[in-house]
């Protein structure tokens, strides 16, 4: 199935950001030889470009409004130019590492516990997800914030 890459009008298909030709210039651009190993085909890069785009939208939350109601993904948006070049960085840099490994981990429990003497503390190590720290700090212009998830416990 060929990727459908956003071109800047709010394609309601769209798939990507980024096509896999672009992202093989930033890769080159950048030392990401895994990108372009002879063992990845092009079938692989499609899918972690389309793993990439959807954890950038499900992630992070924009400034701004959707170009259209209709749009797939969250990018184009209303004031913004296209291409957008920290988005399109950042779903390249994610795609990458999601050759390498998934972008979201499943997590059971993050909490450990130390008892000394009569007191007891709990500790919880964030969320459990990998931060991609680069990625953060090249869509912080661009963000109303990152989505996380901070679990309560009643005692």
């Amino acid at each position: 199935m060929a990727l459908i890459v956003e071109s800047g009008v709010g394609l309601d298909d769209a798939e990507s950001y980024v096509s896999v030709a672009d992202a093989t210039t930033y890769a080159a651009k950048m030392g990401h030889s895994a990108w372009s190993a002879v063992s990845v085909t092009d079938t692989q890069r499609e899918a972690a470009l389309r793993q990439a785009t959807a954890y950038i939208d499900s992630r992070y939350r924009f400034r701004g409004k959707r170009l259209t109601d209709t749009q797939a993904l969250e990018w184009p948006r209303d004031g913004y130019a296209w291409p957008q070049k920290r988005v399109a960085d950042a779903c390249c840099e994610l795609a990458v590492r999601a050759l390498a490994g998934p972008l979201y981990a499943d997590v059971d429990a993050l909490v450990t516990e130390e008892t000394i003497g009569p007191l007891t503390t709990k500790y919880a190590a964030g969320d459990g997800q990998v931060r991609f720290t680069q990625v953060d700090d090249m869509l912080r212009p661009l963000t109303a914030g990152v989505v996380s998830t901070i679990r309560l416990n009643r005692a």
